[in-house]
């Protein structure tokens, strides 16, 4: 079994916070969200919206790499894009579709 992890740092109230996002690799290092970044158009930083949406894009490709291989195509390349959505049908928010 395969476990990765990632932590965030929080720090003050909902719209007025920041947070900092890390993973265990160091391929994000207290790489900055924040209310902006998920609801607003800021995009000096990330949201977990758009981590959901690289990750399903990443193991997909991936997937599907493996599966071309073991069916006998070879892949030279893939272009995977994911699109993650969150909608506020009635609090709390949730996921409509990823």
């Amino acid at each position: 079994m395969i476990e990765k992890t990632a932590s965030v740092h929080w720090e003050g109230p909902g719209k007025k916070g920041q947070g900092q996002i890390s993973t265990e690799t160091g391929a994000l290092v207290r790489y900055p969200y924040g209310f902006a970044s998920r609801f607003e158009d800021d995009r000096r930083a990330t949201n977990p919206e758009e981590l959901l949406a690289a990750a399903h894009a990443a193991c997909f490709s991936m997937a599907f790499s493996f599966a071309c291989d073991k069916a006998g195509f070879a892949t030279s390349w893939l272009d995977t894009q994911a699109r993650v959505r969150l909608v506020e049908v009635a609090a709390p928010l949730h996921f409509a579709s990823s």
